[in-house]
């Protein structure tokens, strides 16, 4: 290799690290699932107008594939990260959890300590104060807006010091576009369409990740002023659509186009943009991916009683003892294959024992 060569490839190089406008057009269209997974997230904190995800490298990939979805399955949001199953205590029907909120509901359960052996059955009651998929602020949401507030100010720093304001004004029409972007009527709608518990009703669901899982959720809800949500109908992860989806994610692809064409525009103090689209990447993994407690996701529970036991059969009799028909669907769940001969007259005992109390 001549030595020309080698000065012109090291002067291209140079001039990249001074300025990466290529690295920031590669880096705009990458992180798509990303951002799905953080507006699934955050879109349903309140206020409704605000949603704290931060403009990232990854809006411009996710802009696009929205279009495929709105269009082909008709949902905006992610699928389950967490395979889990549902099971309606009054019925005995078990579901497979379809629902973003319940799968991380499940996914997001910690124990006190260490995972123990055996099987850990916890019992809640929702809150009759607080409305079923109103998430309460925590500090995924609070570091959504320190994020934005700190890309803000790191966006005016080259127009006050070398004149050039196309960096926060392209900043600024990203955070725009993602507002307008997460919220989209059909986000709200399609976490949380179920029917609410009417007032005289009480519904009992177990939350679990199937045989060989280490602990059960048992959530009872009560009807209060329509405040709560029928878990089993959440599960179903229904189809919700709206008219205005598609014709929105259309044109919100082509500002986002037209964005990335205004960003690589800019060839002048690129390391500020790089440093605006890394924090936002970095906000949007970590809201993605950040284990956060029932009240943040939506469910506003209040524990109320929890069984524990090395042998799994015998933490579902103890779980029976504490609601009825609790332990007696579960066994379904943890004994597919059929139960011992003691085991299955105590369970048809129990069958009878709760048909007689209808």
């Amino acid at each position: 290799m001549s030595q020309a060569r080698v000065s012109t490839n090291f002067a291209l190089i140079k001039a990249e690290w001074s300025n990466p406008t290529d690295v920031l057009t590669i880096l705009s269209v990458i992180g798509g699932d990303i951002v799905q997974s953080a507006i699934a997230q955050l879109c349903s904190s309140p206020p409704y107008f605000f949603t704290p995800v931060a403009f990232s490298f990854g809006w411009v990939a996710y802009a696009f594939s929205a279009i495929l979805c709105a269009i082909g399955s008709r949902r905006l949001a992610p699928d389950p990260d967490c395979p889990c199953t549902l099971i309606d205590v009054s019925t005995g029907h078990a579901r497979d959890v379809k629902s973003w909120p319940l799968s991380r509901l499940v996914r997001d359960y910690e124990f006190p300590g260490e995972t123990p052996r055996g099987l850990t059955v916890t019992f809640y009651e929702t809150s009759p104060n607080k409305r079923c998929g109103v998430p309460d602020c925590d500090w995924v949401y609070y570091s959504g807006f320190i994020v934005i507030m700190l890309q803000l100010a790191v966006a005016i720093i080259p127009g006050a010091l070398f004149g050039n304001w196309m960096i926060i004004i392209v900043t600024a029409n990203g955070l725009l576009l993602v507002q307008v972007q997460a919220a989209l009527p059909q986000w709200q709608k399609e976490l949380w369409s179920a029917r609410h518990i009417q007032e005289t009703q009480t519904e009992v669901v177990c939350l679990t990740k199937g045989n060989g899982g280490a602990y059960v959720m048992v959530i009872k809800s009560k009807g209060v002023r329509d405040a709560e949500l029928r878990l089993a109908d959440l599960a179903s992860g229904r189809e919700v659509t709206s008219r205005t989806t598609v014709p929105l994610t259309f044109l919100l692809a082509i500002f986002w186009l037209i964005h990335l064409f205004c960003m690589t525009g800019v060839v002048n103090n690129s390391w500020y943009s790089l440093l605006i689209g890394a924090l936002g990447m970095l906000q949007n993994a970590i809201a993605s991916g950040a284990r956060r407690k029932p009240g943040a996701l939506g469910f506003h529970l209040k524990q109320v009683h929890e069984v524990h036991n090395n042998k799994v059969f015998d933490a579902l009799k103890e779980a029976e003892e504490v609601e009825r028909k609790v332990g007696v669907v579960l066994t379904d769940i943890f004994f597919p294959g059929g139960l011992r001969h003691d085991e299955e007259v105590w369970k048809r005992e129990r069958i009878a024992e709760n048909a007689t109390k209808k």
